[in-house]
């Protein structure tokens, strides 16, 4: 179900729906500080629930809210030099029992923007009023004129909520209504897009376009900041990731932002893909960016337009292999770790009707490419099979056992945890979730596999999963198609194999995948991998045994 967004004389309001070196151009961060404060009415210190866990939370929330402005998020973002902060520590506001925990009229919401003081923003448990009746909204905000001059109006405020946090969209709603502080109104189309008046699901809204950057930095609070956005030029855009930045240490680039070299900066991920929300053949290179979700379209994969349908990355060889499925047969293919292009179509696998869908990467007992192997699923239909290709052997697949849960097609994403020995299996439908498959008690009628209670459920379509061994995570990329209105988005998640946290999912322009692969990122950043090593930081490997939502503005 969508609810529409409201607008008003001077509100703006979010409804959940559900159905190398840095340059010398380095530009300095428009900043927006806020003063925040929650109502007195959810501080709750019995469920642990203190003024120091809302501090937390929002601490947290701005973080990925100035992820989500300042990277980028496929060819429609704009990156935007701009965050927020807090200008003081997180206060309380209200009485007990004083009803402003609950926004549902005029008089409560003007109660509220009489406190404001500069840039305000407050923390409420839910809302239905914002400029007229408002059901389902999640968060609303004074929406001035746009002047150009920053932090002239004393008395901008933002309301979000408790519902919003509760169901995984606080951080963009948060983004969003600063945007209306900001002078910016709603915008329709693309469903990445910030300002977008309806959320569609969890982690919806990051792309803005180069007018909107320009009076969200506008509506900045400070005019000196003292930070740069290290990862920006002001001649060339974003640099490349991969690029050394200064805001971290052992900074990388990756899609506009500054990160440790140690975490999600220190991959890219290829999928075969098609650009666009038509689903069609998967036979462009996309390049993803591991911290952001930036993503570039490299081109097609071959000159002749090969579809392809599963890939892995082999990190002790540094190939790059995938599957193409072709007449009668599957073929076994290297591709370009760097471009994504064809090089070489290696082997056969004579599998005739059968298809492969997905593959994952086993390096092995030692670091030596003689004992890697590719585990890949071959589906037909409602059955599937697990078996195993040595790459130096590509035209024979050994069965391994049988998946022992249907429909098998619905598994297109596969990643193998070589820190933990475990392969994990990601589905959309019919069953939707996580799964982990007991290699080393596979017989071949029956591989056990059982799905991950607890892990955060991505029910997304054309589900494509990798697993990095620099990073210890997986990735996972996917669409959600919602109507009315047949409305695709692409969404991105880094989860955590171990605990099965996931990432908050951040909107993507959009493209259609049908595999993925962690890549570590190239040599630009050399002299920080080499000093990671000197540490015993980096390349660890463990020896073991193979067995919905409306958002409104108003002017």
């Amino acid at each position: 179900m969508s609810r529409p967004f409201v607008s008003a004389a001077f509100v703006g309001l979010v409804v959940l729906v559900f159905g190398a070196s840095s340059a010398s151009a380095v530009p300095e961060v428009d900043l927006h500080e806020l003063t925040w404060s929650v109502h007195v009415d959810l501080i709750d210190p019995g469920a642990g629930e203190d003024l120091a866990y809302w501090q937390g939370v929002l601490d947290d929330l701005m973080v990925t809210s100035n992820r989500l402005l300042e990277g980028g998020q496929g060819p429609l973002d704009q990156p935007c030099c701009t965050r927020l902060a807090n200008s003081i520590p997180l206060a309380t506001f209200g009485t007990t029992g004083d009803g402003l925990d609950v926004i549902d009229t005029l008089a409560e919401q003007n109660a509220i923007a009489a406190l404001a003081s500069g840039s305000s923003a407050f923390l409420v448990d839910s809302l239905t009023y914002c400029g007229g009746a408002a059901p389902g909204a999640v968060g609303c905000a004074l929406l001035p004129a746009c002047t150009g001059n920053p932090n002239d109006d004393p008395s901008l405020w933002m309301l979000v909520t408790v519902d919003a946090f509760d169901d995984g969209t606080l951080a963009s709603v948060i983004a969003h209504e600063r945007g209306h502080n900001s002078c910016l109104p709603h915008m329709n189309g693309a469903p990445c897009q910030l300002m977008l008046g309806v959320i569609l699901t969890p982690g919806s809204g990051a792309c803005l376009n180069a007018a909107e950057c320009a009076n969200y930095q506008a509506g900045r609070t400070e005019l000196a900041s003292g930070n740069d956005c290290s990862c920006h030029d002001d001649f060339s855009g974003i640099l490349v990731d991969g690029s050394q930045c200064n805001e971290v240490a052992g900074g990388v680039c990756s899609g506009g932002i500054c990160g440790e070299y140690s975490g999600d900066a220190s991959v890219h991920l290829l999928s075969a893909a098609d650009p666009g929300d038509l689903g069609g053949p998967p036979e462009d290179a996309i390049r993803v960016s591991g911290l952001a979700g930036d993503w570039t379209n490299l081109g097609q994969i071959s000159p002749t337009s090969d579809d392809v349908r599963a890939m892995a990355y082999a990190r002790d060889s540094g190939i790059l292999y995938a599957i193409v499925p072709t007449v009668g047969d599957d073929s076994v293919v290297t591709l370009d770790p760097s471009t994504g292009a064809l090089i070489a179509w290696i082997g056969t696998i004579a599998n005739g009707a059968e298809e492969i869908v997905s593959m994952a990467y086993d390096p092995g007992d030692t670091s030596a490419p003689t004992d890697d192997r590719l585990i890949v699923l071959e589906v037909d239909g409602d059955f599937g099979q697990f078996r195993s290709i040595d790459p130096a052997s590509p035209s024979v697949a050994t069965l391994l056992g049988a998946l022992n849960f249907g429909p098998a097609v619905h598994f297109a994403g596969m990643a193998y945890d070589s820190l933990q020995d475990r392969l994990f299996l990601a589905s959309h439908f019919n069953p939707t979730g996580f799964f982990e498959v007991d290699l080393a008690a596979c017989t071949l009628s029956h591989c056990p596999t059982s799905a991950l209670d607890g892990w955060t459920a991505r029910a997304w379509e054309n589900a494509s999963l990798s697993f990095s061994p620099d990073t210890g995570m997986l990735y996972l990329i996917g669409n959600l198609t919602y109507n009315p209105g047949a409305v695709t988005t692409t969404f991105y998640a880094v989860v955590d194999p171990t605990t099965g946290v996931s990432s908050d999912a951040v909107s993507l322009d959009v493209f259609t995948p049908a595999a993925l692969a962690a890549v570590p990122e190239p040599a630009l950043v050399s002299g920080i991998a080499a000093g990671l090593v000197a540490l015993g930081l980096a390349g660890r490997r463990r020896r073991r045994t193979r067995a919905s939502a409306d958002v409104c503005g108003t002017a």
